[in-house]
């Protein structure tokens, strides 16, 4: 295999914090009120201990990785050939359906926001087009992007959050009991499950990267920062509009921008920021779809290796990446014809799917690679 063009973990970080902000701002702040109520705001804080110990789960297993291995190497050489390629058929499987669905979500969100009368159908497939581009390339060029994007999306999100706070009242945050102490466990499950997004999709790139012990140190105090922005995050839009209505709300995150007025004369600014919040949707389904057609080349046993093709090369396998796309771009115009449908997907069925991966069967191959000796 050649030798991958490295990276720095801080880069990888930088991609990871805007891979997650794709289902922070989508349905998280809606579940944790739902289920916590005006205990919301705790609940990312509550899910920092549980994911702690999953970082440190994955840190030992990604540790096990040799130069230029980036997760899907790992299972395959966990499971063995037979039962590593299955299990990389069910990676493939999830990680274009999750594609797929980012899509219809981020057309969702432009439709309501900005072109009211519009079809998702244009929006899913100008963006899976340019992700197709971008998954025919080097990982490293997604995760270049995502450090020069991250400092113009996270500046907008802290002023956004800034003036937010304007209008938070303290009787819808507090005062927290006792009796509260269910519910905000149970609402930290959706905090946990965007919090494992940004997790393990870097594990499908990390081959970027140096092998390095500092891995879970390093993972941590990242960790530990996301977690401090979604508790910033359930904090204003709670404290804005109460538990029981933000339970309520479609894009709650919007809805708040929506209602906001900056510096006294911008208003309605909900459609810039839309627009800006195509930027992780771009990032999130081109790091799938690479990671996708990565794992398809090693299932039919091509050299997976960037090698500096051309952009309509298709040696070594690299023409996969095109029914890859297709495959992304139709899901995404199957899934959610409708607003019922949709909310069903976002509050139940991805979610479910996604603590499903990272929790049960990512732990499972590594289990067994741990049995068969073979990490």
């Amino acid at each position: 295999m050649n030798k991958p063009d490295q990276t720095n973990r801080r880069s990888l970080f930088s991609l990871g914090t805007l891979v997650l902000m794709v289902p922070a701002l989508r349905h998280f702040v809606t579940a944790s009120a739902k289920y916590a109520g005006r205990a919301a705001w705790l609940t990312p804080l509550i899910a920092a201990l549980p994911m702690l110990l999953y970082l440190h789960f994955i840190a030992d297993f990604m540790g096990c990785r040799r130069e230029g291995e980036n997760l899907q190497e790992l299972m395959l050489r966990c499971l063995g050939p037979k039962l590593g390629r299955g299990a990389l058929a069910l990676t493939t499987a999830w990680l274009l359906l999750y594609s797929g669905f980012v899509l219809r979500s981020g057309a969702d969100r432009m439709i309501i926001t900005i072109y009211p009368n519009s079809s998702p159908a244009a929006f899913t497939v100008a963006t899976g087009l340019v992700c197709l581009v971008a998954a025919l390339g080097k990982p490293r060029t997604i995760i270049r992007c995502a450090r020069l994007i991250k400092p113009l999306v996270l500046a907008a999100l802290l002023l956004i959050l800034f003036f937010a706070f304007a209008s938070v009242k303290s009787d819808n945050l507090l005062p927290i009991t006792v009796n509260d102490a269910l519910p905000a466990a149970l609402g930290s499950l959706a905090a946990v499950s965007v919090l494992l997004v940004g997790v393990y999709t870097l594990c499908f790139v990390e081959g970027q990267c140096p092998v390095s012990p500092g891995r879970a140190r390093e993972s941590s105090l990242w960790l530990l920062w996301m977690v401090v922005l979604l508790c910033l995050l359930t904090t204003a839009i709670t404290g804005m509009f109460g538990a029981e209505l933000t339970a309520k709300i479609n894009r709650p995150f919007f809805v708040m921008v929506r209602n906001l007025v900056f510096f006294r004369t911008v208003e309605r600014v909900e459609a810039l920021v839309a627009m800006l919040w195509l930027f992780p949707d771009f990032l999130l389904v081109s790091l799938l779809l690479w990671s996708s057609q990565h794992c398809l080349r090693l299932i039919f046993r091509f050299d997976p290796a960037y090698a500096g093709e051309r952009l309509l090369d298709p040696r070594q396998g690299r023409w996969l990446v095109w029914p890859c796309a297709l495959a992304v771009i139709v899901s995404s115009l199957l899934i959610g014809r409708n607003a019922t449908g949709l909310e069903l997907w976002s509050s139940q069925i991805i979610p479910l799917l996604n603590l499903g991966f990272a929790l049960l069967f990512l732990p499972t191959v590594y289990i067994i690679g741990k049995l068969k000796k073979t990490l």
